[in-house]
C-alpha cells in the first residue's frame, strides 16, 4: 500500500488500538503513542520527498469509483505542517496532559490528525465532509477534556457553530451531486461548465458561509476564544496550526478547483474575501488589546491571522496563493510556540492571564526570549518568518490592485505590536513577591525550543519552504492542470 494512504490508516488505527490498550495493556499505552508518532514522522517525510510531481492514489483499485487521494504541492504543504508540529506536540503532551485524561486526549488527537490528513489527500467531495467531522467532532472532544464550566460552556458553543457551518458544507455538497450525478472534484469542475450562474453563485455562498464558520471569521467567531481559553495548550497549538487551516484548505480547494478562478472573478467572491479579511483582521486585534487572559490573546491574534491567509488567497493571483500558503506555515510555527511557551507558564506558575506572567522573564529566559522571538515574527518584524509572508501578502494585494486592503495591513501590524508589547513588558517587569514554581523538564522545553527556533530558520532562509510553495499556483490558479492529473488524462 502506498505511503500516502498510511498517512490516514497510521493515526486511525493508532487511536483504535489506543483505545483497546487503554483497557487490557496499560503498559504499552505510552509506548504506542510516542512509538506511532515517530513512525509516523518518518511516513510524512517520505511522502513529502516524493512528492516533486503530483501523484494520484486509487484505494480499492477502482479509479474514479473509488477513494481518489492526491499529494500535490498545496496538500503536501500541509503534510510539512504536521510533520513539523505533530511530534513535538506528543512530547510536550506527555508530561503536560493530567494522567486521568491522557488516554482521551491521545486517542481523540490521532483521530483528529487522521480527519486533517484525509482532508488535504482526498479529491472527492463527500470524503472531504467526511473528514472535515471527524476533525471537527475530535477537536470539539479535546476542548472539553478539562471538564470545567469554562471549557464546557465553550465546547457548547464550538459544537453548535460547527454544527451550523457542518450543515451548509453537506448541504452544499447534497446539492452538487444532485445537479452533477458526481462527487470527485475535478468532475464536478467540468460538469460546472453548463450549471447555470445564480445556481453556482448559491451553491458557492453556502460553501463560504459553512467553512467560514469552521475558520472563524468574524462576526461568525465567538465560538473560537472560548473554546480555546480553558483547552489543553497542546491541542490549542494542533486547532490554530492546523484545525482551521484544514478548514482554509478545504474552501480553497472547493472555490479554485470546482468553481475557477474565472467565476471567482465573475461572481465577485475575491473582492468579498478581501474586504472581509480586512475587517475580520481589524476587529480581531482591536479585541486581542483588551484580553487580560493570555490564551483569549493568542485566540484572537489567530482570528487575525486568519484573515491575513484570506487576503492572500483572495487577491486571486500566483503570488498571493504563495504567500497566504507561506502564512499559513509560518502562523502554524509562530502560534504554535506562543501557546506551548503559555502553556509552560501555566504549568509551572499556574500563570493564566497576562499578570500572572510578570517576572517569568529572568525566572525562564530561555523560554521567554523564544517567546518574544515567536511575538516579534507574528507581527511581522524582520528577520522572522512572520515578516516575510506578511510583506509577500501585502505585495499580492499591491500587485492586484487592493491597495487600500495592504495599506490596512500595515495598520493590522502595528495594532498587533501594541498588545504583544503589553505581554512582553509584563514578562520583563520585575516581580517583588516569589512565586511557587514547578520547573519544567526537557518534554517540555525541546519541542518549544526546536518550533520557535523555526522562525528564525524561515526568516533568514524562506527559500526553505518556499521551494514547494512556489509550486502551489500551477494547481489552483490553473485547474486544468489538477483535472487533467487527477482523472488520468
Amino acid at each position: 500500500m502506498e505511503a500516502a494512504v498510511w498517512v490516514i490508516i497510521l493515526p486511525l488505527l493508532t487511536a483504535f488500538f489506543l483505545g483497546i490498550f487503554k483497557y487490557y495493556f496499560k503498559k504499552i499505552f505510552f509506548p504506542l503513542v510516542t512509538g506511532s508518532a515517530i513512525i509516523y514522522l518518518f511516513l510524512l517525510i517520505l511522502v513529502i520527498q516524493n512528492s516533486d510531481s503530483p501523484n494520484v492514489y486509487s484505494v480499492g483499485g477502482w479509479g474514479r469509483l473509488g477513494i481518489n487521494l492526491m499529494v500535490d504541492p498545496f496538500s503536501t504543504m500541509f503534510l510539512l505542517i504536521i510533520a513539523l508540529l505533530f511530534l513535538p506536540v506528543i512530547i510536550f503532551s506527555l508530561k503536560y496532559i493530567n494522567i486521568t485524561h491522557k488516554h482521551t486526549y491521545f486517542i481523540f488527537t490521532y483521530l483528529m490528525i487522521a480527519g486533517i490528513a484525509g482532508m488535504v489527500l482526498t479529491t472527492d467531495l463527500f470524503n472531504l465532509y467526511v473528514f472535515l467531522e471527524v476533525s471537527s467532532l475530535s477537536s470539539i472532544a479535546l476542548t472539553a477534556l478539562k471538564n470545567t464550566d469554562k471549557g464546557i460552556e465553550g465546547t457548547f458553543k464550538y459544537l453548535l457553530t460547527s454544527t451550523l457551518g457542518s450543515f451548509f458544507i453537506l448541504l452544499a455538497t447534497i446539492l452538487t451531486y444532485y445537479l452533477t450525478g458526481t462527487l470527485n472534484m475535478a468532475e464536478i469542475s467540468l460538469a460546472f461548465i453548463d450549471i447555470p450562474f445564480k445556481i453556482k453563485s448559491t451553491l458557492m455562498a453556502f460553501f463560504v458561509f459553512g467553512y467560514s464558520i469552521k475558520i472563524g471569521l468574524i462576526p461568525i467567531h465567538a465560538w473560537l476564544p472560548d473554546a480555546y481559553e480553558d483547552s489543553p495548550i497542546p491541542y490549542n497549538v494542533l486547532s490554530s496550526g492546523l484545525v482551521m487551516k484544514s478548514a482554509v484548505y478545504a474552501l480553497i480547494r472547493v472555490l479554485y478547483i470546482i468553481f475557477g478562478i474565472d467565476f471567482l472573478k465573475e461572481s465577485g467572491m475575491l473582492n468579498i474575501g478581501v474586504f472581509w479579511g480586512v475587517i475580520t483582521f481589524l476587529i480581531a486585534h482591536s479585541l486581542a488589546y483588551q484580553q487580560s487572559n493570555l490564551v483569549r490573546l493568542l485566540a484572537y491574534s489567530s482570528i487575525a491571522q486568519i484573515a491575513y491567509i484570506t487576503i492572500g488567497f483572495f487577491v486571486g493571483s500566483e503570488s498571493g496563493l504563495i504567500a497566504g500558503s507561506f502564512h499559513i506555515l509560518n502562523h502554524a510555527i509562530m502560534k504554535g510556540t506562543l501557546f506551548f511557551v503559555a502553556g509552560i507558564f501555566s504549568y509551572s506558575v499556574s500563570a493564566v492571564d497576562i499578570k500572572d506572567i510578570k517576572g517569568l522573564g529572568y525566572k525562564f529566559p530561555v523560554l521567554s526570549f523564544t517567546f518574544v522571538v515567536a511575538s516579534l515574527a507574528i507581527v511581522g518584524l524582520p528577520p522572522f518568518n512572520g515578516f516575510m509572508s506578511k510583506w509577500l501578502i501585502v505585495e499580492a494585494a499591491l500587485e492586484a490592485g487592493y491597495v487600500s486592503a495592504a495599506f490596512f495591513i500595515l495598520v493590522g501590524t502595528f495594532l498587533s505590536l501594541t498588545y504583544y508589547l503589553k505581554v512582553i513588558i509584563t514578562l520583563y517587569t520585575k516581580e517583588e513577591k516569589q512565586q511557587p514554581m514547578e520547573e519544567p523538564g526537557l518534554t517540555l522545553k525541546l519541542p518549544t525550543i526546536f518550533v520557535g527556533s523555526l522562525c528564525i530558520v524561515f526568516g533568514i532562509v524562506p527559500s526553505l519552504p518556499l521551494h514547494l510553495l512556489n509550486k502551489i499556483p500551477n494547481y489552483l490558479l490553473d485547474n486544468g492542470e489538477y483535472i487533467r492529473i487527477l482523472l488520468g488524462g
